[in-house]
């Protein structure tokens, strides 16, 4: 069984990074998005297993992406863990 692979979507690097780390520790794949543009163009370019995803971000914030996530039959199924 390959690895699951999450999305860690938060505008806070140091944040982004703390989490990432634990996640690998539990043997994840691991990739970072630092806001919700970019966290869309990762998804649409690779679809992770799960997302983390920070509430309070700059250009599209948490609830956006959520919500454009949950309203695509594409990637309605990926579960999203969101932080607040």
């Amino acid at each position: 069984m390959s690895q699951k692979r999450i999305l860690v979507v938060d505008d806070e690097p140091d944040f982004a990074a703390i989490v990432a780390k634990n996640l690998k520790k539990e043997g994840f794949d691991v990739e970072i998005a630092y806001d919700g543009v970019q966290a869309m163009e990762k998804i649409k370019a690779n679809p992770p297993d799960a997302i983390v995803l920070d509430v309070m971000m700059p250009e599209k914030d948490g609830y956006e992406v959520c919500k454009e996530l949950k309203e695509s039959d594409e990637y309605s199924d990926i579960p999203i863990v969101m932080l607040t």
